[in-house]
């Protein structure tokens, strides 16, 4: 299952897309979704 909480927590500290992929263990599209859809409704981690 995708943890969309982790995603958001590394973009925050840097990492590019790839990298947060890898650590996440999902694909790269998954995660571009992810960040598209959280910034298109205004959301980050914090």
């Amino acid at each position: 299952m995708t943890n969309y909480r982790e995603i958001l927590r590394l973009r925050s500290l840097g990492l590019n897309k790839s990298q947060i992929a890898a650590a996440c263990g999902c694909s790269r599209t998954t995660v571009i979704k992810v960040l598209d859809l959280a910034t298109a409704n205004g959301i980050s981690y914090a």
